[in-house]
């Protein structure tokens, strides 16, 4: 009786033992589900309470038996728990505006450089020399000066006066001895107008590279007085030499480029329209009745348009010298 008892008691622990020993295997292999669906009554009786908070992750353990998502949760319950409150407050906050310092002020701002140079309220005494360029019978060499008064930095008037030297070219000499003929020919004497210009166009380059050079162009027009000679064509008829003084619109084009504050060089083209008289004819089928006087030559001269196009090249002086500016940077 005591042997069966025995046999059983022992079967019994060796059930017990096998038994106990599948429920903890099979425990946790139960345990992965539980990252999607929510743990029961009991299972949660038999899980401890970190278990709870996180779920158990098998393929990144912990050390000491726990899971990654439990050192997680640790790492998190042992920082400052006010400190996420305050990082979400300071990015909800509105950023406070910044504020200028003292020592800002407009004069330290430079936004676009100042014109290099300022002509208004200035003169400009512009001594210049050229020459005709569109005759190729005479040829006229002039020495002038302009002196011009800036009304504004773009804006000018001014007053110019010439003096002519003139030079027949070989042209002439080749006119009369190839066709045997004499040309109509008259010299400029002197010349004087009164003009006004208007800049439309300032910009600046760069010299070899290596340094920057300023500018501009500009249009003239105005109105004078141009006082010429006949050359006759005969030298013996000097005496009937007459002088005309012709009144003469011009316009022109020209550049100036600044050197220094009150130094600049120049270069113009201006086109002088000069309505002149010539010397009559005085033989031929279409001579007139006999001139004795210039006077007479000259109630019985033909008159022409003629376009005197000369180029100029000259230095300007600005007065006074230095110039100062009138509006903020």
């Amino acid at each position: 009786m005591k042997r069966p008892a025995i046999c059983l008691f022992v079967w019994v622990a060796i059930v017990g033992w096998a038994a106990t020993g599948h429920a903890k295997k099979g425990g946790g292999k139960a345990a992965a589900p539980a990252a999607d669906q929510p743990a029961d009554d009991s299972a949660g009786s038999a899980d401890s309470g970190d278990q709870k908070a996180a779920p158990a992750d098998d393929s990144k353990p912990a050390a000491g038996g726990k899971d990654a998502a439990g050192a997680a949760s640790e790492s998190l319950d042992t920082s400052d728990e006010t400190q996420p409150a305050k990082v979400e407050e300071d990015l909800g906050a509105p950023k406070p505006a910044a504020r200028a310092t003292s020592t800002l002020s407009w004069n330290d701002i430079l936004v676009v450089p100042r014109k290099r140079f300022i002509k208004a309220g200035r003169f400009e005494l512009q001594p210049f020399t050229g020459l005709s360029v569109n005759d190729t019978l005479i040829r006229h060499y002039v020495f002038g000066a302009d002196l011009n008064f800036f009304l504004t930095d773009v804006l000018w008037i001014g007053l110019q006066g010439q003096y002519f030297i003139k030079q027949l070219t070989n042209q002439e000499e080749v006119v009369g001895l190839v066709y045997n003929r004499a040309p109509t020919l008259n010299q400029y004497l002197y010349g004087g107008s009164f003009n006004f210009g208007y800049v439309p166009l300032y910009g600046k380059f760069a010299l070899f590279n290596r340094h920057i050079m300023h500018w501009e162009m500009w249009a003239s027009a105005g109105v004078g007085v141009t006082i010429t000679k006949v050359i006759p064509r005969d030298p013996a008829n000097d005496a009937l030499a007459f002088q005309n003084t012709d009144l003469t619109p011009n316009v022109g084009i020209g550049s100036r480029f600044f050197i220094f504050d009150w130094l600049t060089v120049n270069f113009a083209l201006r086109d002088y329209l000069v309505p002149d008289k010539f010397e009559p004819l005085l033989d031929g089928a279409q001579a007139t009745p006999a001139i004795t006087t210039a006077d007479e030559a000259k109630a019985n001269a033909h008159s022409a348009l003629v376009n005197n196009l000369m180029f100029y090249a000259g230095v300007g002086f600005y007065l006074p010298t230095k110039f100062q500016y009138k509006t903020p940077r």
